[in-house]
């Protein structure tokens, strides 16, 4: 007889303690979900005010800037449309109104860079 009150007990002592975790994860659950409920409606855009539309400015016209290409400058193995496609870009993310000249362009190896970012970068 004492051996069925030890596992009527011990029994006992499971469903109270499976009832307190699934309580518990309820009671999670209804607090992510009320979270994230007040989070969506702060960031909602609150309506403003009807305001009349304004048409968009006309897009200002970027001078073209040619890139200078010195051809007896180019190194043997790079492209000559390569580097003036190189100057253009450059040209563009600048945007300025100065005349960009490239003096050399030459090949760097990706090899170098990626040791070195396995060796600072191994943590």
């Amino acid at each position: 007889m004492n051996i069925l009150n030890a596992l009527g007990y011990g029994g006992i002592v499971a469903v109270v303690g499976m009832f307190i975790v699934f309580l518990g994860l309820i009671i999670l659950i209804v607090c992510i979900t009320i979270m994230g409920k007040v989070f969506q409606a702060a960031t909602k855009p609150k309506a403003a005010p009807a305001a009349p539309a304004v048409p968009a400015p006309a897009p200002v016209p970027v001078p073209v800037v040619k890139p200078q290409i010195y051809e007896e400058e180019a190194p043997a193995g790079i492209d000559p449309q390569v580097i003036a496609a190189i100057s253009a870009a450059i040209a563009a993310f600048d945007g300025g109104n100065k005349n960009l000249v490239v003096r050399s362009v030459r090949r760097v190896s990706g090899w170098n860079g990626a040791a070195r970012r396995e060796q600072i970068y191994k943590f």
